[in-house]
């Protein structure tokens, strides 16, 4: 009997589809991503995957909430097949999201001087995706916020009210005598990572919007700004959808205040992740925070040196560059040129 991904992918086991996914990045190589992080990987002519350690439950189900909810004739979602972790081991474990292929241009490659319909198409995505709300904030289903505005290391900690959050808010602006108040705001769908490079333009000109694992149900101002960590992005882009988004959402004066509030908040987590309600491991590291927190009270036995860093031997230095100089698996398109996505951009509107 031969096994078809597109109509068995429920029948077989995950250790069945970890061994197919490797027989397959190995005769294809990777459609997007990287090696050491996260990919995706044609399974078939409809069917990716998307995996590595990066890629986690909770994006998973904001990805079928917003296929669910959305509007298809506003925005295209890839529909989820599955999704499964592998077994836990030094570096976590590693996630598996099956979804459809989604063939297009991505939008990082679309010049927006030529494209100009890019910037409104995009802002009336976000104003549709107002329309969808929650009592409570973060990701659809439960979970711990991830991505830019909460720094590297997410905001370590599951809110259940608007009310927890806006404490969690405070926490970090009380040391530089800010603050804000959030919990008469709406709790709206926001995607939270709106790279170009994270949305597709299909043949009818729709945008097929991708990369899930940021969102959540936040006031609609984190969106907005959350546009101004877009390291990879180029300010013509943001500050266009930026201004379009104040515009025609209609910002109150209380949410452009929001916005500088919300960069002191990255910037103090970014800075000091672990200072707040958890032990602080170096106090070296934060002296003019704890000289401003209101109640801090460090033990001797709390202040960690930094570990000792012992030198590489020669077998490591030889291992580590064999694996930088070990032939990379050839990208989707160069194996399968016919199978790519369209190889010329779109014409823009006349």
């Amino acid at each position: 009997m031969t096994f078809n991904i597109d109509t068995d992918i429920d029948t077989v086991s995950d250790e069945w589809l970890e061994g197919f996914i490797r027989r397959m990045e190995k005769e294809n190589g990777i459609l997007a991503g990287l090696d050491e992080g996260n990919r995706i990987i044609k399974l078939s002519p409809t069917m990716v995957v998307k995996c590595g350690y990066g890629v986690t439950a909770q994006e998973a189900a904001a990805q079928t909430f917003a296929h669910q909810h959305f509007d298809s004739s506003i925005v295209q979602i890839p529909r989820v097949h599955r999704f499964f972790h592998s077994s836990p081991c030094a570096f976590g474990s590693c996630g598996y999201l099956f979804m459809d292929y989604i063939e297009g241009w991505s939008l990082e490659n679309l010049d927006l001087q030529v494209h100009t319909d890019l910037i409104p198409q995009i802002a009336t995505i976000i104003a549709h995706m107002e329309s969808m709300a929650s009592e409570i904030p973060g990701p659809p289903g439960g979970g711990r916020p991830e991505g830019y505005l909460w720094s590297d290391e997410g905001a370590r900690t599951e809110f259940h009210s608007v009310e927890e959050l806006n404490t969690w808010l405070n926490a970090r602006l009380a040391t530089q005598d800010k603050s804000i108040d959030i919990t008469s705001e709406k709790l709206v769908f926001c995607h939270m990572d709106l790279c170009r490079r994270n949305m597709i333009m299909l043949p009818n000109r729709t945008i097929c919007l991708l990369d899930f694992g940021f969102a959540g149900f936040y006031p609609r101002c984190f969106e907005v700004v959350t546009l101004d960590f877009l390291t990879t992005e180029s300010v013509e882009y943001t500050r266009q959808l930026q201004r379009r988004l104040m515009e025609e959402l209609r910002f109150t004066g209380n949410e452009k205040e929001y916005l500088a509030l919300l960069h002191r908040v990255r910037a103090i987590q970014a800075r000091f992740p672990s200072a707040f309600g958890e032990k602080v491991e170096n106090l070296l590291d934060l002296p003019e925070l704890v000289a401003r927190l209101p109640s801090t009270s460090l033990l001797p036995s709390q202040i960690v040196p930094p570990p000792k860093i012992e030198p590489l031997s020669p077998e490591d230095v030889a291992a580590a560059l064999a694996a930088l100089s070990a032939p990379k698996p050839k990208a989707y398109h160069e194996t399968h040129p016919t199978l790519g996505r369209p190889p010329s951009p779109p014409p823009p509107l006349s």
